[in-house]
């Protein structure tokens, strides 16, 4: 049984990441909170930080995020980020 899901993460210059992952960390308001298959329906406010997830493979990856707003949708993960910090 697949254990992943879609994860987009998109700044007004256009995607700037989209494909499979198995979990996604994300720097919320009051804290980081973890994401995996089959979390349930979520909207919520992302600080200044790192937005880490687990490709398909099981290798970590980060994107440095400048805040933002995270949905979680029948497993479809949404980052709207300001700005991404290279």
């Amino acid at each position: 049984m697949s254990q992943d899901f879609d994860l987009k993460v998109v700044t007004p210059d256009g995607v700037a990441f989209q494909g499979r992952t198995i979990s996604v960390v994300a720097p919320g308001t009051l804290g980081y909170l973890g994401i995996l298959k089959n979390h349930a329906p979520l909207v919520t406010s992302l600080e200044k930080g790192n937005l880490t997830y687990k490709d398909e493979a099981g290798s970590p990856k980060t994107i440095k995020i400048e805040g933002g707003f995270l949905e979680v949708r029948n497993n479809r993960v949404l980052v709207l980020t300001d700005k991404i910090v290279v």
